[in-house]
């Protein structure tokens, strides 16, 4: 009796791990597709925006702005995948999960913070975007990293309504999300100076003649703050930070 037991509880075992087994090769497939249906989204959602891209002579954001009114800028990083629009919504959470056609959507949109102005003017403008593999949305930032990339891709595009600007790679951080320099952007435009000096101090590299540059006319430069999850620590933003000259008024 006892022996016809344990092959019972015996039985019961290996079905129970057989069973394990199944459910774990189902959730690995089940991952992987969810995790390939995020990317081939996120892929045709750029492919499909960027036929709207503004032409750069006279940048126009009409069908732009019809598709979406929350629709602000357009920012290309020359050298990477980062060609798409920029939007501002009502708070910093609106797009974290919302794609620009105002779709749910785990990629998000580039976004610019709520307390930066819409034209781009403040001496520091802070945009956000989800670090995705696969040279989505500000998954390429990670390449300024590499120094000699960093040394070789120096130069971007922000357009904004009117206005194609040039843009100049400054610097590339590793910071914790609750930097102040980094993430108040009222610390930049109160203290220029102080931005700069926290900036070359921390930068992991730094063009240091773009920074010159600024310190000595910060009426005349601005920075365009891009931040992404940083793919070290949990904690960690990796910001690449590019310059340009004031927009010219309306």
């Amino acid at each position: 009796m006892a022996e016809k037991l344990l092959k019972v509880l015996n039985g019961l075992l290996n079905a129970a791990i057989l069973l394990t087994i199944l459910a774990a090769i189902l959730y690995s497939v089940y991952s992987i597709w969810d995790n390939n249906s995020i990317y081939a989204a996120a892929l045709q959602l750029s492919v499909r925006i960027r036929e709207f891209k503004p032409d750069e002579d006279k940048p126009s954001f009409e069908d732009l702005r019809k598709i979406n009114p929350d629709v602000c800028a357009w920012v290309t990083m020359d050298g990477t995948n980062i060609d798409g629009p920029i939007v501002q919504g009502e708070t910093n959470e609106e797009y974290l999960n919302k794609d620009v056609y105002g779709d749910y959507s785990l990629a998000g949109t580039l976004f610019l913070d709520t307390r930066c102005s819409v034209d781009f003017t403040d001496f520091d403008s802070l945009v956000y975007g989800h670090h995705m593999d696969r040279h989505e949305m500000f998954g390429d930032l990670d390449l300024y990293l590499d120094e000699d990339f960093f040394d070789a891709n120096t130069t971007g595009t922000l357009m904004i309504p009117g206005q194609s600007i040039p843009l100049s790679v400054m610097s590339v951080l590793v910071v914790g999300d609750t930097d102040p320099w980094v993430f108040d952007p009222a610390a930049a435009d109160e203290n220029p100076d102080g931005f700069l000096s926290y900036v070359e101090q921390n930068a992991r590299y730094l063009h240091s003649s773009v920074l010159d540059e600024v310190r000595n006319d910060p009426q005349k430069y601005h920075v365009l703050v891009l931040s992404t999850c940083s793919s070290d620590e949990e904690d960690d933003r990796t910001i690449v930070m590019a310059v340009y000259e004031t927009p010219d008024a309306d």
